[in-house]
């Protein structure tokens, strides 16, 4: 199956989804497939000295495990952690995660274009596995999902990168962190037309 890589933060793509809720073990099967493919099911070296988590490994984690490792964490991790936290009832939070993940890792991507092919593969399957339902609900509530896009660029702002160093990539850091705040912004200017198409779409809103 050809997997679709998303535009940058694209707004269009997400405030008129109407799918079904998935749960944290899509996006676990994301992760299994792309390590199989690259050949293991362990930890996996995408390209030179980043590493790959093992669905297996990420799968004994708690929340708060992979929180507590966020800073130096592959992005694909951060999904899975938003994955969790949908899954366990924490809305609001799986925003917030969600959208900390897609941050680093588009900035992972925009890094080293060149040598990451298998990692868009792997962006784009988590993006649809665990960024639709989040995405479902988020939109439900613009102005919730607004402040949890906030709090995303706060944490990013806050911490280190361990894993794609900041200093290293400065334009490309302000690059995806402002198309994130063009997105942010784009959904408050249209917050009441997003609210009729999810009417229209049959999804609630909040």
């Amino acid at each position: 199956m050809k997997l679709r890589l998303l535009p940058l933060f694209g707004l269009a793509a997400f405030s008129t989804i109407a799918c079904t809720q998935r749960s944290e073990s899509a996006a676990g099967k994301a992760v299994a497939e792309q390590t199989t493919a690259e050949g293991g099911a362990s930890g996996q070296t995408v390209s030179e000295g980043k590493t790959m988590p093992s669905q297996a490994d990420l799968a004994k984690q708690t929340p708060e495990q992979i929180i507590a490792s966020a800073d130096s964490a592959h992005p694909a991790s951060l999904y899975i952690l938003a994955s969790k936290l949908m899954h366990g009832g924490r809305f609001d939070e799986a925003v917030r995660w969600f959208y900390i993940g897609q941050l680093r890792y588009r900035f992972y991507l925009m890094t080293d274009p060149q040598n990451v092919a298998d990692e868009r593969i792997l962006f784009s399957a988590l993006s649809e596995s665990v960024g639709r339902p989040i995405n479902e609900y988020a939109f439900g509530n613009v102005d919730d999902a607004v402040r949890e896009i906030d709090a995303a660029l706060a944490w990013d702002a806050d911490h280190p990168n361990y894993f794609t160093d900041k200093d290293a990539f400065p334009q490309q850091l302000v690059k995806v962190r402002d198309g994130l705040k063009a997105m942010r912004d784009d959904m408050l200017a249209r917050k009441d037309e997003i609210r009729e198409t999810r009417t229209r779409n049959g999804l609630p809103n909040r």
